[in-house]
């Protein structure tokens, strides 16, 4: 949870620690707020009208029709159609407003992405702003520390671990999220970045070759120390997280898709692996 949900100056470690439960997409104490952001955004035509463009591609992009006749409409009176269908539409709709959105040209995000990520970070609501560096997106909020490995990991990537490091991520966290296509991608951004390192001669580096690769070639291991009867074998603590990537990707022969759970810590151990083979914590042993 970010820091930044207000603590008041009386408020003692547990009264904060409730502030700090993540509470549902839309907690009551932020309707207001997010109606009202939701009502300007709408409020495109001026005098407080949605413009029938508007108001159609909304209808298009979320396969929905508003009881209303064709023309510009009130925005207000959208709004509350808009929060009658219930959270998870109303969530759509504004998934949908962000994602259209652009930084300026000194690359800022726009004041209304800072606003609104405001009033969901202040209420602790279980969603948050999602910033891959080229979209905005609604997506489902994880701890601090969980997103910063990820971003790390995909800085300290190449160009091609780190964009299929960012798409699982955004894959795994969305409003919906797709949990094959997320830990596919996890999968190819570790294949990315360890082929150079492991068999950097092949030019489709595969996750099977790699494990191979590290099995017959016994000076790759971690940077990490061992005791002085060379426990823990860091050789095998790496080929165990790499089976269990492929292990874990079972839907691909069995049919049954996974978990949106398992695919966020799919993502997790392969944002590791990534940052690990990107930045030398995999090495040859001299």
């Amino acid at each position: 949870m970010r820091e930044n949900v207000w603590r008041p100056w009386d408020a003692d470690d547990e009264e904060y620690a409730h502030r700090l439960t993540v509470r549902e997409m839309l907690p009551a104490h932020a309707r207001a707020a997010v109606e009202n952001w939701l009502g300007a955004r709408l409020a495109n035509a001026g005098y407080g009208f949605t413009s029938a463009a508007l108001r159609n591609y909304i209808e298009t992009a979320l396969h929905f029709k508003f009881a209303y006749d064709p023309g510009d409409v009130r925005a207000q009176a959208l709004v509350g159609s808009i929060l009658d269908e219930g959270d998870r539409f109303t969530v759509r709709v504004i998934d949908l407003l962000v994602s259209g959105m652009e930084r300026d040209h000194m690359y800022r995000p726009p004041s209304a992405i800072v606003e609104l990520a405001g009033y969901l970070d202040l209420a602790a609501s279980s969603i948050t702003i999602v910033d891959d560096d080229r979209s905005f997106r609604i997506g489902r909020r994880l701890p601090d520390g969980v997103e910063r490995i990820a971003s790390e990991a995909a800085a300290a990537a190449g160009e091609v671990a780190g964009r299929h490091l960012a798409t699982a991520w955004a894959a795994a966290t969305a409003l919906e999220p797709d949990p094959s296509k997320a830990m596919t991608e996890a999968i190819r951004g570790v294949e990315a970045a360890a082929g150079p390192v492991v068999i950097p001669r092949d030019g489709r580096p595969q996750l099977g070759k790699i494990v191979r690769a590290i099995r017959d070639k016994p000076d790759i291991t971690l940077i990490f120390e061992t005791r002085d009867d060379g426990h823990p074998d860091l050789r095998q603590v790496l080929i165990g997280m790499l089976e269990t990537l492929a292990f874990a990707q079972r839907d691909r022969h069995s049919g049954e898709a996974p978990e949106p759970i398992t695919a966020i810590g799919h993502v997790q151990l392969a944002s590791t692996l990534v940052s690990w083979f990107s930045t030398g914590v995999v090495r040859y042993n001299d």
